[in-house]
């Protein structure tokens, strides 16, 4: 199997993984405070703009942990939004595709009218995790990855939204069932 097959497999499972922990643990609490909220979407937006920042992995592994245990907030994000996972050696793809999931969440969060909307869910989330990868660039130049490359000149050009929409949509057919790594926006 090729490198880039295994890391695929790997996020899938991590993926899934942090969905069926979430079941079973947002049992085990109550919905979110909003003191936690006001964190999370601090977080990520520290995140957004200096996602290499010495606390940047705590912070991180915080809201990701938070997100699959609270019961009122789910955002599950289809895996095809990136496309093949890069060979970095500097392993910046996980951190840019969670910050999509971290930033879908802020947004709902900060926008609850629109948190069942999953077009302009997962939009919000992709231009997060795109600004999160430039950001990441200003660091360290040799983290590029052609597919996000091509990504932010969609984003340049007006077509992300076309570019999410078609994703969105992709995601659907690739499973008759609802699927776990489907973007769904939901927050009660």
């Amino acid at each position: 199997m090729k490198g880039h097959t295994i890391r695929a497999v790997a996020v899938a499972i991590l993926l899934l993984g942090m969905v069926f922990v979430r079941t079973a643990r947002a049992q085990d609490r109550g919905p979110s405070t909003p003191e936690e909220r006001a964190r999370a979407v601090k977080i990520a937006h520290s995140l957004e703009e200096d996602p290499l920042a010495k606390d940047a992995s705590e912070k991180r592994a915080w809201v990701i942990q938070w997100i699959t245990r609270i019961p009122d907030i789910t955002v599950y994000v289809c895996g095809e939004y990136f496309g093949k996972l890069p060979d970095t050696p500097h392993g910046y793809a996980t951190d840019i595709t969670w910050q999509m999931t971290i930033s879908s969440t802020a947004f709902m969060i900060e926008h609850p009218d629109r948190a069942k909307d999953e077009q302009v869910v997962a939009l919000a989330g992709l231009q997060a995790a795109l600004k999160a990868y430039q950001a990441i660039l200003s660091q360290e130049p040799s983290a590029r990855w052609p597919y996000v490359d091509h990504l932010v000149r969609l984003r340049d050009q007006g077509k992300l939204d076309d570019y999410v929409s078609d994703t969105r949509l992709k995601c659907s057919q690739d499973e008759e069932d609802p699927d776990p790594g489907t973007m769904r926006a939901q927050a009660d």
